[in-house]
């Protein structure tokens, strides 16, 4: 999942990043098991995500004109009933820093830079509640957090300096249970621990996948331990080259 112009789980919020699945991002795809109250969830049409297309750290290239000419300094934008909607500082029709506002006036996000490469996009959820935060180095996403309307979190990921690879990938229920974790045990060999759970917390999968900057993904390595629901162990399935190569039944 490459998440958020809004960088849910398989898109990126609103403008940034492709929609592409890969092996670190199946690990997260929400298991069957689970019931997700789409209550907890926004709807994406809720978004004011037009803006973005003027910010260059977001992936924007379009200018904004005034009068004909490139927008310099603070711009506001106001609904029919005058309610502000945006406010936004522009250095030649780029956006610096800004935020939008839902009608009833509830903050709907708010970008700002804290130096020449580090910046923040905080999204809300209608109810006022946090919805995701990014930080991105430059035009690097370097981490990203989404939350459900109750303030769980719903959804971290962090990747290493180079953006090559994902070095922690966490999917959670709304009660703040885990679905899935990825994280990363061993940096020089970039070596990866993979969890997946039951509904009741218990363990259903884990195992061990490895980087392989040929593939710019992983595999699956070495020995992979399925659970049931009481959390003993019924089989195991061990990987060569990414591949189930034996699978032992452990009843």
């Amino acid at each position: 999942m490459r998440t958020p112009k809004r960088w849910p789980i398989a898109t990126w919020g609103l403008v940034l990043l492709p929609v592409l699945v890969h092996a670190q991002e199946e690990a997260l795809l929400v298991s069957d098991e689970f019931h997700i109250d789409q209550e907890q969830l926004e709807d994406p049409s809720a978004a004011i995500s037009a803006y973005d297309a003027f910010n260059t750290r977001l992936g924007g290239d379009s200018v904004r004109l005034c009068d004909g000419l490139p927008c310099i300094g603070w711009v506001e934008d106001h609904y029919a009933s005058g309610q502000l909607k945006h406010r936004g500082y522009y250095d030649d029709g780029r956006l610096v820093l800004y935020k939008n506002y839902h009608p009833d006036g509830t903050l709907e996000r708010d970008f700002r830079s804290s130096d020449e490469i580090r910046s923040v996009l905080r999204t809300y959820h209608s109810n006022g509640e946090l919805w995701s935060e990014s930080r991105l180095v430059r035009d690097l996403l370097a981490k990203y957090e989404e939350y459900y309307r109750n303030g769980q979190l719903r959804y971290v990921q962090e990747k290493d300096k180079n953006g090559d690879y994902y070095t922690r990938m966490d999917l959670y229920d709304p009660a703040g249970l885990p679905i899935s974790t990825l994280e990363l045990v061993d940096r020089r060999h970039v070596i990866l621990e993979q969890r997946e759970f039951h509904p009741n917390g218990q363990k259903r999968l884990e195992g061990r996948a490895a980087f392989d900057p040929s593939l710019h993904d992983i595999r699956r390595v070495g020995t992979w331990t399925i659970y049931d629901a009481d959390g003993n162990a019924v089989r195991e399935d061990h990987y060569v080259d990414g591949k189930v190569h034996e699978t032992v039944d452990l009843h």
